[in-house]
C-alpha cells in the first residue's frame, strides 16, 4: 500500500496502528502487499460510526454502554483483520481503517454490519478511495475527509461510496445504487455517490 508522506515521496505503510477496544494492538504483516493500484498509490478509507450513538449510552447507562462497545470493537478487530483492514483511528464509538482497495473496505463495512446485528447496533459507513498522507503515524489529508463525511451522510445500515469506490465495487461484483449527487460538508464541489449492497 502506497501512502504519500508529507514533503517525502509514497512509500509502504509499515507501523503497527492501535487496536479498537482495550488498547489493544491490531497485528500488522511485517511488509504490507502492494496497493492494488500502485501506478497511482490510492487508499481505500473507510468510516464507521454507530447510528445515535448518544442516545443508546444514555439510554443503556454507563456500564452497560462500555460493555456494548467492548463487544462492538471485538467484533470490528475481527472484520477488519478477515478483511485486511489497518486501523487508523478510532473516536468512541467510530473508527477509520484503510485498505489496499475499495472492495476489501466495502466488503468489511457489509461484513461488519451483519457481523453486529445480534447486538442490535445500527451503522453507517463510507468508503472512498484516494490519496493519503502520513502525519503523526496517520493517515491525513482532503481524501481522508471526503470519507468521513460520506459516513456522516449515509443513512442508518446505508455504506455510501464515492464514485471511485463505486467503480471498484462495480468491478468487484459488488452491486451499488445510485444515490446521486450531493455536497459533502466542508469538501468543495459536488458528489457523485452510491450504495453499496
Amino acid at each position: 500500500m502506497h501512502v504519500s508522506v508529507v514533503g517525502g515521496a509514497a512509500r509502504r505503510w509499515s507501523h503497527r496502528c492501535p487496536a479498537a477496544g482495550r488498547g489493544e494492538q491490531l497485528r500488522l504483516r511485517a511488509t504490507m502487499r502492494a496497493a492494488a493500484d500502485e501506478s497511482t498509490g490510492l487508499t481505500a478509507v473507510l468510516f464507521v460510526d454507530i447510528v445515535d450513538a448518544t442516545g443508546l449510552a444514555v439510554s443503556l447507562g454507563d456500564r452497560a454502554w462500555a460493555e456494548l462497545l467492548e463487544r462492538y470493537h471485538a467484533a470490528v478487530h475481527i472484520v477488519l483483520d478477515r478483511h485486511g483492514g489497518w486501523l487508523m483511528d478510532t473516536a468512541g464509538d467510530g473508527f477509520f481503517a484503510i485498505f489496499d482497495d475499495a472492495a476489501d473496505a466495502i466488503r468489511c463495512a457489509l461484513d461488519l454490519e451483519a457481523s453486529v446485528a445480534p447486538l442490535e447496533l445500527g451503522l453507517r459507513s463510507g468508503v472512498h478511495l484516494g490519496h493519503c498522507w502520513k502525519a503523526d503515524e496517520k493517515c491525513a489529508g482532503v481524501d481522508v475527509h471526503v470519507g468521513a463525511r460520506l459516513a456522516s451522510s449515509a443513512a442508518p445500515g446505508e455504506v455510501l461510496l464515492s464514485e471511485k469506490a463505486a467503480g471498484r465495487a462495480r468491478r468487484a461484483g459488488i452491486p451499488t445504487a445510485d444515490r446521486g449527487v450531493r455536497s459533502l460538508k466542508g469538501v468543495p464541489g459536488s458528489w457523485h455517490v452510491f450504495a453499496a449492497g
